[in-house]
């Protein structure tokens, strides 16, 4: 009985391995294919400053693309004095359709405090025409031959605007998609809306409140960072506080990231960095138990625009 148990696993694992792969390898063409243009366009403008990364490409402690970092510090000494991207600050550049892209590997996947999967290949695609913008990012778990964790695929968009000359303010809708089960960190597809305000200064400074109706979890956080810039290399040393209550089970988290990130054009860079994270209440793997109360982590993310 044993062994026929471990040979229905293995292929249960093959095919899961087939389908993950082919994801992985679709992310790769796609973010080669974006970035090919933009390696030659060295004089245009960037999207967003080096320590920017699409509203979640920096891996602050919240969904990947909604980044508390709505608005994001112009302290890198390659990105002085460009503009912040137009949803960051109303329509302060005109209705321009523009795009940015990132393609990342972590070796754990944390979302607001909590962990969701080990290893895992992350990416997606932002658009933006004006104030309003939109996007899709992909969470694939690198496969483990038990299905232990969820593939999850946001939608979202929202609408920036300014408050007054130094404080944006943003707002927003995301749809999380999972379309497979996962036996650990298992959860419906949901909705969730949020309401953020970022200051303009050079720790960027942000808070962002978010409500999930489907799973009726509330989550505030606070974030902020600081960008030391050394000619075309920027260390970006950031951090993020958060409290989510829902369902009966609440806890505070914190999180501390370090990221050398090179410019290799305005539009194109690379990232490596390495993360910490501590919660109140058990939410992180330890083995394949939820047990562990901190965990670290690094990553290394591509991200390219136009």
């Amino acid at each position: 009985m044993q062994t026929v148990i471990r040979i229905a696993l293995a292929g249960e694992g093959d095919d899961m391995n087939v389908r993950n792969t082919g994801k992985i390898l679709m992310f790769a063409g796609a973010f080669a294919a974006l970035a090919i243009p933009a390696v030659a366009n060295d004089t245009d403008v960037q999207l967003r400053p080096a320590d920017g990364s699409i509203r979640s490409a920096n891996t602050q402690a919240q969904n990947q693309w909604q980044q508390a970092n709505a608005n994001t510090s112009t302290s890198s000494s390659y990105n002085a004095g460009i503009a912040v991207s137009s949803y960051d600050a109303g329509s302060s550049k005109g209705d321009k359709l523009e795009f940015e892209a990132i393609l990342r590997w972590d070796s754990e996947y944390i979302f607001r405090g909590a962990q969701q999967a080990k290893q895992n290949v992350s990416g997606g695609i932002e658009a933006r025409y004006g104030s309003a913008y939109g996007g899709v990012w992909t969470v694939v778990p690198t496969p483990d031959g038990f299905n232990s964790y969820q593939t999850r695929i946001d939608v979202y968009a929202g609408y920036g605007f300014d408050i007054s000359g130094a404080v944006y303010g943003d707002v927003g809708v995301n749809g999380y998609i999972r379309p497979d089960d996962g036996i650990l960190f298992a959860q419906d597809d949901s909705i969730e809306a949020y309401a953020g305000i970022t200051w303009d200064s050079e720790l960027s400074p942000a808070i962002y409140g978010y409500y999930d109706f489907v799973l009726e979890r509330f989550t505030i956080e606070a974030s902020a960072n600081y960008v030391v810039p050394f000619g075309r290399t920027d260390l970006v040393i950031g951090g993020a506080a958060g409290y989510s209550n829902g369902n009966g089970f609440d806890y505070s988290y914190f999180q501390a990231d370090a990221e050398l990130v090179h410019n290799f054009t305005r539009n194109t860079s690379i990232g490596l960095g390495g993360h910490w994270a501590v919660s109140t209440e058990p939410t992180f793997l330890d083995g394949l138990a939820i047990t562990g109360d901190n965990t670290t982590w690094f990553g290394i993310r591509l991200r390219t625009g136009q």
